[in-house]
């Protein structure tokens, strides 16, 4: 009588996890426990105010000086008129003269030119203390000047220009600050000149 074989149940092989999972989490604890962070908030500088309370020095603002030169075609006579840029006009007292009495002609004896030369260099004189009395006035830090040689300067160049006489006297004027201020060790200012249309309406 043939005997009847068991058919073996086949086994289903699984890995065991335990001892890699047990592992695992030791070696996080250890690096949890074991690893230093650093703290880089902690090097960071901040370069505070050394003075308490309300700072009573600023620094005082950078202005530039403008020379203004006033022409009356129906005088044929001009005067100066000095601002911080466009900002507080003020006359120049004793500036208004006439250009016959500056300009030389080839027919004036050598007393009338002396006398037109004098008041030339009168005329700069005053518009150059005026500059330094303004400059000192204000408190500003002046770092250029600009002569402004238009008839009108709201208008620009639309409006035509002053005499070169008077033009060249402000220029006198400026290098006789910038003479004076390189004989103090001082830094000469900038000079610009201004010709441009205020209102934009020039070519229009």
């Amino acid at each position: 009588m043939p005997v009847k074989r068991r058919k073996r149940k086949e086994d289903n092989a699984s890995p065991d996890l335990t001892p890699m999972i047990d592992v695992t989490f030791q070696l996080l604890i250890f690096f949890i426990l074991c690893t230093r962070f650093r703290h880089i908030e902690q090097f960071f500088e901040t370069d505070l105010p050394k003075d308490q309370g309300i700072r009573q020095d600023p620094s005082p603002p950078k202005e530039q000086l403008t020379i203004y030169c006033q022409w009356d075609a129906a005088t044929q006579a001009n005067s100066y008129v000095i601002a911080l840029d466009a900002r507080g006009r003020r006359p120049v007292e004793g500036s208004f003269a006439r250009i016959d009495e500056l300009v030389t002609f080839a027919s004036d004896t050598d007393a009338t030119a002396a006398q037109k030369r004098a008041r030339y260099l009168d005329v700069q004189g005053r518009l150059v203390k005026a500059l330094e009395k303004y400059r000192i006035e204000s408190g500003a830090k002046i770092e250029k000047i600009e002569i402004s040689f238009a008839v009108n300067a709201v208008e620009g160049a639309r409006s035509g220009t002053a005499p070169w006489v008077f033009v060249t006297l402000a220029i006198d004027a400026t290098s006789s600050i910038n003479k004076r201020r390189a004989d103090n060790g001082e830094k000469p200012l900038p000079v610009s000149f201004k010709f441009a249309d205020a209102l934009g309406a020039y070519g229009r």
